[in-house]
């Protein structure tokens, strides 16, 4: 009985996301990432990828040469401030909150480049 109980166990687990936390509140866990360049002011951004890489493998395609990782960010919001010679970034759990953190850090006379919110938030 016991070795019954123990394969059942284990075809159980076999069937478990390997993400149960997340697949417990039912959360894709999306990736999203944001690419800018301080030379020109061009960026590129991908939301809503199934992993880190594709996220800022498509950040980088849409922003073209001579452009930086700013930030990578999972199930949330991601916001770029700058100003010359400054950049800076953060993510928050809306488009205002990523914004407001990311203003703070840049300082004076910065503006919003860039944001980008994954849908699963």
């Amino acid at each position: 009985m016991q070795r019954i109980t123990v394969v059942g166990l284990l075809v159980a687990l076999a069937f478990l996301p390997a993400d149960a936390p997340a697949a417990r509140y039912g959360k894709r866990q999306l990736w999203g990432s944001i690419a800018y360049s301080t030379q020109t002011g061009a960026y590129g951004y991908a939301v809503d990828r199934k992993t880190r890489r594709d996220a800022e493998t498509e950040a980088f395609r849409i922003c073209g040469t001579n452009c930086d990782l700013v930030r990578t960010f999972r199930d949330s919001c991601a916001a770029v401030a700058a100003r010359p010679k400054r950049v800076s970034s953060d993510t928050g759990a809306s488009r205002e909150i990523a914004e407001a953190k990311a203003l703070r850090k840049c300082g004076d006379n910065c503006k919003i480049a860039v944001w980008a919110c994954t849908s699963e938030k």
